[in-house]
């Protein structure tokens, strides 16, 4: 700041005589750019100001004041000493006893001019202004260093004067703990030379470094150890390491040292490996033998490349195919493939490389499925397909593919990852099923229905006029009979194919997930039931409040299938079909036949068969499959007097919101939720 400043120059008054005191405010107020301002008699330094002018009797009352404010300043605060006429020269009234000398920085005696005092007072101010400013600066270079996140020491000579927040931290030590100490004094002994080296190059080339050391925080303690006086209370002197010193028998006994530390808890400290911390320091020169190093913490750098090098251990090793294409380049060549994907593919890394995927596909593999999974990629999203793709020998595999989109800190897509499975005995297998399943629902369905037709031409035979009645010819009676069984087993497969075709249609390849009222779809399917089986006796009982699946089809298809394998088994059955809101929907079927078997339950239990533990059928085993895709549970239980008891729980669906579905406790069959559905 200089002359051409607009703000006054404050000038503080301790003048102990009135009318000299008088004048030099009269003139200060005349004059341009200045604000005399008179002290307070008992506080005179109290007032804020840039240049004190004073008398000689103030440095006599008010030196100790004076002095005193000047050391708390943190900037320079300067002094005018105005001497009157009696002194005479200033030299005799500084050799006044009890004036303060040192607390001068300039004389000014009477008479004094106008121009020449505005001028000294000007020129102190100029230099009280330029302190002000350094100290600004100093106290902004300081605030950032203090901020700084990086450590930051000061050296001399390689010791160390100064030492920021997060050096300290660091360290785990105070302000000033580390004055003092030499800067590779904190290091580990092996890394000291090195540390040593840093500050000489940098004093001598202006820079060194970066260079990676281990930082030692407990050599900030090592010192005050090294250097402790026996206790005085006898407690045994401490060694470098804080060992106790050997033999003393003052300690010897004692569960607790002098600090209170449990022994053995001392022992652990004493045998614990000490800790380092990795830092990369740098070294600048900025004087004559002072240097500045900035040490950076790596702990979090070297814990994100063990994250990295894990995260690549984990890929390279994973028993499934990953790769990573590099979205942002026109052919989104693969930069990334690991071990499983090279041995899928039957191809080396440099083979792979650079190359985009699309080199393992054939003339054979689907252009529409392509054609998807391009789609997906243009639009940044996920995708799931089952590509088609060929090893180098020429060998045709099925490749199960999910690929998701890398985003980059601006949420653009840069890379894309993928995860290869080789699924070509599951497509084999599910090809093969394909083929049986249409074998079984028109060849064996239409060739069954042939062995109906001769079963009912054969039976016409027997009773056709003019032979003797069936009844009256043994033969023809066990013929009949027969037949009855070749009509009953057909009728039975027939039943089993048409089963399987509702659990293909409705279940696995239906989407009818809309609520609905499960009491109505039970009423339904047992009624269907008891129309096919006049002779049997099926009750249902319907819960307390109005519940609701999630579609018709699997409730409807497992009830089918649990009441009708019930009533087959026995001879006039009972069977109660009932429904319950307790953790979601909960049928219950119980009859009163002999039971289930264990190689039958098997499929209810836990849902697998081997060559020595399997049913007659595959009913139950639709019941388990439905119950799992419909996301519920199924039990197996026996009744209090005998028979089985099924147990299926289907998770309950939410009430609809379109309008002209039923209220909440109607149903369409209200009055079938009670009773039987068939009288028996």
């Amino acid at each position: 700041m200089t002359d051409s400043s607009p703000e006054p120059l404050t000038v503080l008054l301790v003048v102990a005589e009135r009318s000299d005191r008088r004048l030099l405010r009269e003139f200060l107020a005349d004059a341009d750019r200045f604000e005399p301002r008179v002290a307070d008699p008992d506080a005179p330094f109290d007032a804020a100001f840039d240049v004190c002018l004073l008398d000689v009797a103030a440095t006599r009352d008010h030196g100790d004041a004076l002095a005193g404010r000047r050391r708390r300043a943190e900037t320079y605060r300067p002094t005018l000493l105005f001497v009157p006429e009696r002194y005479g020269a200033p030299e005799r009234a500084l050799s006044e006893p009890g004036t303060a000398e040192e607390l001068v920085d300039e004389t000014i005696a009477a008479p004094v001019r106008r121009a020449e005092l505005a001028r000294r007072l000007r020129s102190l101010g100029r230099a009280r202004r330029y302190s002000t400013e350094l100290a600004a600066s100093r106290n902004r270079f300081r605030g950032l260093v203090e901020q700084l996140p990086d450590a930051l020491f000061v050296c001399e000579g390689g010791v160390v004067t100064y030492a920021n927040p997060t050096a300290r931290s660091l360290l785990e030590c105070a302000d000033g703990a580390v004055d003092g100490t030499p800067l590779a004094r904190l290091h580990v002994p092996a890394d000291r030379d090195r540390v040593a080296d840093l500050l000489d190059r940098a004093a001598a080339q202006g820079r060194a470094g970066p260079t990676e050391v281990g930082l030692a925080p407990a050599a900030v303690e090592a010192p005050e150890r090294a250097d402790a006086p026996a206790d005085d209370s006898g407690g045994s002197a401490r060694t470098d390491d804080g060992a106790a010193a050997a033999g003393d028998p003052a300690t010897a006994d004692r569960s607790t040292d002098a600090d209170g530390v449990d022994a053995g808890e001392r022992e652990r400290e004493r045998t614990q490996e000490p800790a380092v911390i990795p830092v990369e320091l740098t070294a600048v020169g900025v004087g004559d033998d002072e240097v500045q190093v900035v040490g950076r913490d790596l702990r979090g750098r070297r814990e994100r490349e063990e994250r990295l090098a894990l995260y690549r251990r984990a890929m390279d090793e994973a028993t499934v195919g990953i790769t990573i294409a590099d979205h942002s380049e026109d052919d989104e060549p693969l930069v990334y493939v690991n071990e499983e994907f090279r041995r899928l593919t039957g191809r080396t890394e440099e083979e792979l490389l650079g190359e985009n995927p699309r080199v393992l596909q054939t003339d054979a593999t689907d252009p529409e499925t392509v054609a998807r999974l391009r789609a997906a990629i243009d639009a940044g999203e996920e995708a799931s397909a089952v590509l088609l793709n060929s090893r180098p020998n020429g060998r045709s595999w099925y490749n199960e593919l999910d690929i998701s989109p890398i985003r980059d800190e601006h949420g653009d897509v840069s890379h894309y990852l993928g995860f290869q499975r080789d699924v070509t005995e599951r497509v084999s297998r599910n090809q093969r099923l394909t083929v049986l399943d249409r074998v079984l629902r028109h060849n064996i369905r239409n060739r069954l229905n042939v062995v109906l037709g001769y079963a009912d031409r054969i039976e016409g035979a027997i009773d056709a006029p003019g032979e003797s009645a069936a009844t009256d010819d043994p033969d023809a009676a066990e013929l009949v009979a027969e037949v009855d069984r070749i009509r009953e087993a057909a009728t039975d497969v027939l039943d089993l194919s048409d089963s399987a075709r509702r659990f293909r249609e409705e279940v696995v390849d239906g989407d009818e997930a809309d609520p609905v009222d499960a009491v109505a779809v039970a009423v339904e399917a047992a009624s269907k039931v008891a129309d096919a089986h006049p002779d049997a006796e099926i009750r249902f009982v319907s819960p307390d409040a109005p519940l609701r699946v999630a579609g018709a089809p699997p409730l409807m298809l497992v009830i089918e299938e649990l009441v009708t394998n019930a009533v087959d088994h026995v001879a006039d059955p009972t069977v109660t079909v009932s429904l319950s809101g307790d953790d979601g929907v909960v049928l219950r079927v119980a009859d009163d036949g002999p039971g289930i078997s264990a190689d039958d339950r098997a499929a209810l239990g836990h849902g697998s068969e081997t060559p020595t533990e399997h049913g007659q059928g595959i009913g139950l085993w639709l019941v388990r499959w439905t119950v799992d895709a419909a996301g519920g549970t199924v039990d197996y239980d026996e009744g209090a007097d005998g028979g089985a008891v099924v147990v299926a729980r289907f998770p309950a669906a939410a009430e609809p919101e379109a309008d002209g579905e039923p209220s909440e406790g109607e149903s369409p069959t209200d009055d079938s939720r009670d009773g039987t559905p068939s009288g028996g």
